[in-house]
């Protein structure tokens, strides 16, 4: 339980940090052309897949292929339902082909000494260990000595205990040290989720991950494991001041978790796409018409460009080099979040951008 609980925090904490490897929104939002790849080795042409009617999750699995290497990609979300497997066969049957499995963050191997300058451990990438526990509470937590009514300028504290106190079963006096983005997800995912018949115990990143262990086939990551860490630990005080401002009550987080879950299980991609697409237009309307403060005009933006369509680019850019720089011929099967997927600068168009073909097998 210890190592879904941190797998799933690391993940979901990826939405909320800004190491110094990832600029700013204002600095990226025109993005370097991208270079065709390398002609393909010469060697025999390896089959298409063939589709056939797809029945269950398939998350947008797609096939690209580079010589002898081929990668399949797929969406995921980091919460799930236990009758959600197994997957589509397409998917199964793409994971029984797979050589090597990759994720968005490295879930395995050994990470090398912890980034922390306070720990003298050795940090191993695996979250169920706790050589690096105080980069986690670093994360998770405000500075030793400083509560949430410290932290926060006091409208906000006042309008956020009052969203928690809509939370059935919910202790503040449990969460007053934590960091805003913490309190969210935490109860996000550990405390509304389970309520819909939701966790991150069934999630696609979980199965999958399972899948490749019963498989016995090796795991990588997309991200190094200190990478990540630098990157969720970054976040700045002001958009966890933002996330504390526009924190959502229950029944406002539940329908949306709801949403969110019936989407992915119908495999509604459009409008998963069109919720992507307007956040970003809906958070300059309300900016301007006076409904949203600077701060959290600042919240969306960083979510649409540093998360969002830099890490879509960042990831895009990992698969190539995975097929291109991969001597043996190798089958990887990829997962990443499905937003990554989806919006407008996303794994896909970059990879065809970098003159790769992208095969739907949806």
């Amino acid at each position: 339980m210890k190592l879904i609980i941190c797998i799933t925090l690391l993940l979901i904490l990826s939405a909320c940090g800004r190491g110094e490897e990832y600029p700013p929104p204002d600095q990226y939002e025109y993005y370097e052309p991208y270079e065709e790849p390398d002609p393909p080795p010469s060697s025999e042409p390896m089959p298409e897949p063939t589709p056939e009617p797809v029945q269950g999750i398939h998350g947008l699995l797609s096939v690209v292929e580079y010589g002898q290497n081929r990668a399949y990609i797929m969406g995921s979300i980091h919460i799930g339902r236990e009758d959600w497997y197994p997957l589509a066969s397409i998917a199964e049957e793409a994971m029984e082909r797979a050589d090597i499995f990759a994720f968005e963050i490295d879930l395995g191997a050994s990470g090398g000494p912890c980034i922390c300058e306070d720990c003298a451990h050795e940090c191993a990438a695996h979250p169920d260990v706790d050589e690096c526990i105080c980069m986690l509470m670093e994360m998770m937590f405000l500075p030793e000595g400083t509560f949430l009514d410290d932290f926060l300028p006091p409208d906000v504290f006042e309008s956020f205990m009052e969203a928690l106190e809509t939370f059935p079963g919910i202790l503040v006096d449990a969460v007053m040290h934590m960091r805003p983005t913490t309190v969210s997800e935490i109860i996000m995912y550990q405390l509304v989720a389970p309520m819909l018949e939701l966790s991150s115990e069934h999630s696609i990143d979980m199965y999958v991950y399972n899948r490749a262990n019963e498989l016995g086939r090796p795991s990588i990551g997309l991200t190094d494991f200190n990478d990540h860490i630098r990157f969720v630990s970054g976040m700045p005080d002001e958009y966890q001041i933002a996330t504390a401002r526009y924190f959502s009550d229950y029944d406002t987080m539940l329908s949306e978790i709801e949403e969110l879950a019936y989407i992915y299980e119908t495999q509604d991609i459009q409008t998963l796409a069109s919720l992507v697409q307007t956040d970003l237009s809906e958070a300059y309307a309300a900016y301007h018409a006076g409904e949203l403060s600077a701060g959290g005009l600042a919240l969306s933006r960083y979510w649409h460009y540093t998360v969002g369509n830099y890490r879509s680019d960042f990831f895009a850019r990992q698969i190539a080099d995975l097929l291109t720089q991969t001597e043996e011929p190798t089958t990887f099967f990829i997962t990443v979040g499905i937003a990554h997927l989806s919006r407008e600068i996303n794994v896909f168009h970059v990879l065809e951008g970098m003159g790769f073909e992208v095969i739907g097998l949806y």
